[in-house]
Order: structure tokens, then sequence, then C-alpha cells
């Protein structure tokens, strides 16, 4: 039996459907604008794209290393974001599989921690990495990343709801070890929060200006923020063509890691919705 779409639904549809334009169309005028001349973006606006971008790359190439760049925070992400993910998971599961002595207190510093801007540890943080002889080096841009609060607290929030006590005491019961039964039951189980956390903790270790900018020195090891930012502050030669390819290729990792994973998250929400 098919159903019958009314006229409400087909506004509701147009309306979204508009709403979806309005949010690409930035990352449209980016992209067009990374195809155009600094000459052309100055002197007007267009939507059609120019013949420029073989022209812009070599320009920002000349300027900075942006591939280097590229690769860099490609590393520093992924990286980061493993760890965070993994060991999150493995910090939320232990709230909710086990029962300890100061659980409760644990959390609750969990919650502590989360309030506090990373900003104000800035200065210790730094002194700590130079005083551990790891300043210009990648090490304390990825392991610190183990240690999320906010992934843990939502990962929590998720794995109560989703995990039952009972699949765990079974397993137990079978014989299955506590590793196994976090990487072979809980883990699949947890997924949906995983992934949603995972995207967050990409998207946040990618765009990361001010931690690089302090720790790394060397220009060989500079992540695509800090690169932009070399690229915009030249005022006394400009490239605004060069600028807006280097942001577009900034972007293109943040909207492939959301588009592969953004069904992981649908699921979840899907699934959170189920009552037993």
């Amino acid at each position: 039996m098919t159903k019958k779409i009314t006229g409400k639904k087909i506004g509701l549809y147009a309306f979204l459907m508009i709403l979806a334009l309005i949010t690409f169309f930035p990352f449209y005028i980016m992209i067009v604008n990374a195809t155009r001349s600094t000459g052309d973006i100055m002197s007007g606006f267009s939507l059609i794209p120019s013949t420029f971008l073989a022209e812009n790359f070599k320009d920002m190439q000349a300027r900075v290393d942006a591939v280097a760049a590229f690769k860099n925070s490609l590393i520093i992400a992924t990286l980061s974001t493993a760890l965070t993910c993994y060991f999150s998971s493995l910090t939320a599961y232990a709230f909710v599989a086990y029962d300890f002595k100061y659980k409760n207190a644990l959390f609750g510093a969990v919650l502590v921690i989360m309030m506090i801007p990373s900003q104000l540890s800035i200065i210790g943080f730094y002194k700590f990495v130079k005083n551990m002889n790891l300043l210009n080096s990648y090490v304390p841009l990825i392991v610190p990343a183990i240690a999320s609060a906010a992934t843990v607290f939502f990962i929590k929030q998720y794995t109560e709801s989703a995990l039952s006590r009972s699949i765990i005491e079974s397993a137990r019961i079978d014989g299955a070890s506590e590793f196994g039964i976090f990487n072979r039951i809980a883990l699949p189980i947890m997924s949906p929060a995983i992934f949603t956390m995972g995207i967050t903790s990409f998207v946040g270790s990618w765009n990361n200006y001010l931690t690089p900018l302090i720790l790394l020195s060397d220009p060989k090891k500079y992540t695509l923020p800090l690169i932009i930012r070399i690229i915009n502050s030249d005022v006394q030669d400009p490239s605004v063509g060069a600028m807006y390819l280097s942001i577009a290729i900034s972007i293109v990792p943040i909207m492939v890691v959301f588009f592969m994973f953004s069904r992981y998250i649908i699921d979840g929400v899907g699934s959170g919705g189920e009552k037993e």
C-alpha cells in the first residue's frame, strides 16, 4: 500500500531542500573562488568556476608546503581520533560494566574536567611539554587525546541505555575475557556513540590552531590551520585565490569523514529510540 504524499509534506520537503541549499551555498562559493584568480575575486561575485585552479595551487605551494601540511594534519587527526575513541570507550564501559569504590566521585571528576576551558591549562601544558623535551613534536598533539572527558561522558550516557549488563554477565559465564567482551560485544553496541564523538574529535583535531601554534616551530611540521594563517597574513603580496584553495583543501577531509560515518549516527539515533 503506497502512502499518499500530502501538500503539507511536499512543502516540508521543499523547505528542507531550501535549507540544505542555503547551508551548502558558502561551500560552493569557496570552491568556485578556489578556481578564480585574485583579481577576479576582488572584482566581483561569480557562481561559475574559472580556470585558475592550477595557478592557485602553484602559488600556494610557492608560499607554503600545503601538501606536507595536509599530511601532517591527517596524521595528527587520525591518530588522536583513534586514541580518543578507543580509550574513551574503554573508560565509559568501565563506568557502566563495573561497580567499584568512588565510582560516582570519579565520574563527577569527569564532569568537572568538562567544565574547565582548555585554554586555562595551555601555559602549564606548554611548560610540561617543554620539560619533557617534546616541543616541536607530534606526541603532545596526539597522546593527550587519550583523555577526553566529553567523549567519555557522551559514550557512557549512550552505553547505559544501549548495553545490558545481562549480556556482559552471560559472556563472563561463557568464559569470555574482559577485553574480549569489550572488543567483541560492547564496541559494536557502542559504535553509534563512538562514531558520533569520532567525527567531533576528528574535526576538533583537524581545526586545532592554538596548540600546534604554541608547540611547533619547524615549518615542515606545520598543520593546515597554520599554513592557512601564513597565506592570509601576507599583506605585501596577497593571493586570495591561493587562500581559498587552501581553505577548500582543509574542508575536504571533514566532509568526507562526515558523509562516510553520518549513517552510523542516524542508525544510533534510531536504535536509541527503541525500547525493549
